[in-house]
């Protein structure tokens, strides 16, 4: 349990890197341009879901539980990788010929075309080979790695921001970049450790992995909808521009899931492995401290936003400070849901996860149509509150009928909650 908090560390420290990159792109770019490239991490995250066959968490799955051999994972995630590349050449250039854009950035200019290409190359083998690390249990170096590559790119934008060196910086393929050196950096930490060659597999390979993909896969296209589906209706009803000051300040209230989802990620490998140790009384202490620590960090977001936006970002993306304080009780309330659906996914009841997310999705989609025209971007953040508080509490209630707690359970802290946690990391 000791090495889940260090890779959890690095996870933090890599994640944190990341959101500085997006605040010096924002910052260098403004709202136009980086509403622009928002889409297109929604647009190309959204084909990445789709052609993935909810395969990233299927590898972590059968990994950690041991039920494939590396080489047979590896086998699958290679061949997966290249069909989802060839389907996005595919569809980008049908795309492109009945609309004249391209398929993620809606850029009229074909070398674009080029760029989305290597943005997306990078974040498929990206997330396959974070997923064949972690299903190997090498979370830990590889987000140490992973953060030591992100911590260049904030060094390099921040050169550029304050003008150290002459020439400006394009901050839509500077991310293109950054994307693919991520991934090959995963992709050189995977084959210099493992000497891995293809593998062949059955008919039952195939069922034992697609049976589990396949709940993951429409459990997170609806919950990635209910996520960014915000996005499309801003821009639809309103501009790029609002798109962009809304993404950042989308990003702000994120913060609030950087924890949980690291702790997510790294407690699916462990709770699905046969010396599994982690009850659910364990995983509700770690709720119940992440509760309290979610509110401090409340507080130390809506400080760091009031600063950044005030002295570090232009003035027009300060319209989405207000926006943000509208959204952050729905963020923080569903950062529960993200340990109780990694807890379902582990312990392979998708059924809860995919349930969960379609009363979010459905939740958000009528709540944007009825506030989006008239209030805009506050109208975003107010259905987020709505949605994500109604999706937390089915979720929370779903986890009570098997564990047999109660509400309180998740909000009291205790004085052993210490000790267990001191435990975990020993």
């Amino acid at each position: 349990m000791k090495e889940i908090f260090k890779a959890g560390f690095y996870r933090l420290l890599f994640l944190g890197f990341n959101f500085l990159v997006g605040i010096l792109i924002a910052a260098i770019s403004g709202s136009a341009v980086f509403g622009t490239i928002s889409l297109m991490i929604v647009n190309a995250a959204l084909l990445h879901l789709i052609t993935g066959l909810g395969a990233d968490q299927a590898i972590v799955w059968h990994g950690a539980s041991q039920l494939f051999q590396k080489a047979k994972l590896f086998t699958f995630s290679f061949f997966l990788a290249f069909l989802q590349l060839f389907l996005f050449v595919l569809i980008s250039l049908f795309f492109f010929q009945i609309t004249g854009k391209t398929l993620l950035s809606n850029n009229p200019s074909f070398q674009y075309f080029y760029w989305e290409l290597i943005y997306f190359t990078g974040l498929v083998f990206l997330d396959k080979y974070v997923s064949l690390l972690y299903a190997q249990h090498n979370a830990r170096k590889c987000n140490l790695f992973l953060a030591i590559i992100t911590f260049i790119a904030v060094f390099i934008l921040n050169v550029y921001r304050f003008n150290l060196v002459s020439g400006p910086v394009d901050p839509f393929r500077f991310l293109c970049l950054l994307t693919a050196g991520q991934a090959l950096t995963v992709v050189l930490l995977f084959h210099i450790k493992e000497r891995i060659s293809f593998s062949t597999f059955n008919k039952q390979d195939i069922f034992s992995f697609f049976r589990f993909s396949g709940l993951v896969f429409v459990t997170n296209i609806i919950q990635f909808l209910a996520y960014r589906a915000d996005y499309w209706f801003i821009d639809y009803f309103k501009n790029t521009d609002q798109v962009g000051i809304y993404s950042q300040a989308n990003r702000f209230a994120g913060l609030l899931w950087i924890v949980p989802n690291i702790i997510a990620a790294l407690f699916i490998p462990s709770i699905s492995s046969p010396k599994n140790s982690l009850r659910e009384n364990e995983l509700t202490v770690i709720t119940r401290v992440l509760n309290y620590l979610n509110l401090l960090i409340v507080g130390l977001i809506i400080f760091t936003a009031f600063v950044i936006y005030t002295y570090f970002l232009r003035q027009d993306y300060f319209e989405g400070f207000l926006p943000l304080l509208y959204m952050l009780p729905g963020f923080y309330f569903f950062s529960i849901t993200l340990l109780f659906a990694a807890y379902f996914s582990a312990k392979n009841i998708l059924w809860i996860n995919l349930v969960g997310s379609s009363i979010c999705l459905i939740i958000i989609v009528i709540a944007d149509l009825l506030l989006i025209p008239d209030f805009g971007i506050k109208g975003a953040a107010i259905a987020n509150t709505i949605a994500y508080t109604l999706a937390t509490a089915f979720t929370m209630g779903m986890f009570l009928k098997i564990s047999k707690l109660k509400p309180k359970d998740f909000f009291y802290l205790r004085k052993t909650d210490w000790r267990l946690i001191t435990k975990l990391q020993s």
